[in-house]
C-alpha cells in the first residue's frame, strides 16, 4: 500500500491533500465530460471526496487507486443523474397532482407552470413528518421501503404521509385563488 493509500485509510488530511494535488484536476476533468456542466462537475467530485473520508476503511484492499477513483467518480455522476431524475419525476408528479386540482390552466388561470419558489414554499409549511417523507422522495429519490427504513416507520406510514403532503400541496393551489 502506497503511502497516500495507508494515510488515506488512517484518515490523515495531508493524505487527502496530496490525493488534491495529484488527482483533483483530472477528477475535475473528467467529472466535466461525464456531466458537461461546471457545477455538475464540481458538486460530483466533492461528493467523491466526501464518500472517500466517509468510507475510507473500505480503500485498504485498493490496489490501483487511480483506476478507483475514476470508477468511483463514474458512479457517483450516475447516482447524481439518478437521483436529479427521481426529483424531476417527482415533482413532475406534485405538479400535475396540483393540475388535477386546479385545472389545466393552473390556480391564477396561467398556464401551469408553477415557481419552485411557490412549490418550495408550501413544502415548507408541511407538517415536519410529512416535509421529511417529501424530501427523501423528492431530494433522495427514496422508495417508501427506504423511506420507512431511514425513518424507522413502516411502509404504510411513510405512504401515507407522502399521501397526506399531496393532498395538502394539492389544497394549496386552488383555483379560487387570485393574483395579488
Amino acid at each position: 500500500m502506497d503511502e497516500t493509500l495507508a494515510g488515506l485509510v488512517a484518515g490523515d488530511p495531508a493524505a487527502f491533500a496530496r490525493l488534491w494535488d495529484r488527482l483533483g484536476g483530472r477528477l475535475f476533468a473528467a467529472a466535466r465530460l461525464l456531466t458537461g456542466s461546471v457545477p455538475e462537475a464540481e458538486d460530483s467530485v466533492h461528493d467523491l471526496f466526501v464518500a472517500l473520508a466517509r468510507s475510507r476503511q473500505g480503500l485498504a484492499g485498493v490496489i490501483d487507486l487511480d483506476a478507483y477513483l475514476f470508477a468511483a467518480l463514474r458512479h457517483t455522476v450516475a447516482r447524481r443523474r439518478k437521483q436529479a431524475a427521481a426529483r424531476r419525476v417527482t415533482l413532475e408528479h406534485l405538479r400535475r397532482s396540483v393540475e388535477e386540482t386546479s385545472g389545466p390552466h393552473g390556480p391564477f388561470g396561467l398556464p401551469a407552470e408553477y415557481p419552485d419558489e411557490r412549490l418550495a414554499a408550501a413544502v415548507a409549511r408541511l407538517p415536519e413528518e410529512q416535509r421529511e417523507v417529501v424530501m427523501l422522495r423528492t431530494e433522495a429519490g427514496l422508495s417508501f421501503a427506504e423511506i420507512a427504513a431511514t425513518l424507522g416507520v413502516s411502509i404504510n406510514t411513510a405512504a401515507s404521509r407522502w399521501r397526506y403532503a399531496l393532498e395538502k400541496l394539492r389544497s394549496t393551489f386552488t383555483p379560487s385563488e387570485v393574483l395579488p
